[in-house]
C-alpha cells in the first residue's frame, strides 16, 4: 500500500519493512526472537509515528502486532529489565538520529529589535537608516507588528560575515536606529532576552 501511496519513496518502505523480518530468522531461538520483536516493533512504531505525514503509519499494525508478539509466549519472554530498557534505548536512538537538530538546515540567525512606537512604520528617517543596514551584512529587514501597539525589526544575517563586517556592528547600528528600544540576537530556537 505504501508503495502505491507514495512510489517515489519505495525505498524507504522496503528499508522500513525489512527489519520485521529478522524475528523469522530467530525464531528457533524463541528468547532471543521474543527480545528482537521488542525492539524491533518499538524502533518501527517510532518511526511509523515520525514518519506519519510520508506514510509511514501504515507500519503502526505491524510494529503492535511485533510488541504483542514479544510477549505472546510465557516461557519466552523478553525479562523485565529488558522489556523496560530496550523501548526506552530504542526511542533515545531514534530520537538522536532523526530529531537531531541539524545546524545545515537550520534558518541563519537573526536581530529581533523592539520599536517604541507604531509611528516608526511611517517614520522617513528610520526607513532610510535601516535599509543601510544592509551595508553591514543584513541579508534581510522587515518591521511587523507583533503585538497591538509594538513594532519589531527582524534583521537577517549570513551565517559568516565577509571581511570588515560583524556581528556586533551589525548590533550597533541596528540599536542606533531611531526608536530602537532593545536588540536581540535570535536563532531559529531561542533569543537572548
Amino acid at each position: 500500500m505504501g508503495l502505491v501511496i507514495a512510489p517515489f519513496l519505495a525505498w524507504l518502505f522496503v528499508l522500513s519493512a525489512l527489519p520485521a523480518a529478522v524475528p523469522l530468522v530467530l525464531r528457533e531461538q524463541a528468547k532471543a526472537c521474543a527480545r528482537a520483536c521488542l525492539v524491533i516493533g518499538t524502533g518501527l512504531l517510532t518511526w511509523a509515528l515520525i514518519g506519519a505525514v510520508i506514510g509511514m503509519f501504515l507500519f503502526i499494525p505491524a510494529a503492535l502486532l511485533l510488541l504483542v508478539a514479544a510477549f505472546a509466549d510465557a516461557g519466552s519472554r523478553p525479562g523485565g529489565w529488558f522489556a523496560v530498557t530496550a523501548p526506552l534505548a530504542t526511542v533515545a536512538v531514534f530520537a538522536l538520529i532523526v530529531l537531531a537538530p541539524d545546524p545545515e538546515n537550520e534558518p541563519p540567525p537573526y536581530f529581533k529589535a523592539t520599536l517604541d512606537s507604531t509611528q516608526r512604520f511611517h517614520d522617513r528617517e528610520f526607513n532610510e537608516r535601516k535599509e543601510h543596514l544592509r551595508d553591514f551584512g543584513a541579508t534581510s529587514i522587515e518591521v511587523s507588528e507583533e503585538y497591538t501597539g509594538r513594532l519589531e525589526l527582524h534583521v537577517g544575517m549570513p551565517r559568516d560575515f565577509s571581511e570588515g563586517r560583524s556581528r556586533d556592528r551589525l548590533k550597533e547600528e541596528i540599536a542606533r536606529l531611531p526608536g530602537v528600544v532593545e536588540v536581540d540576537f535570535c536563532t531559529y530556537r531561542t533569543c537572548d532576552y
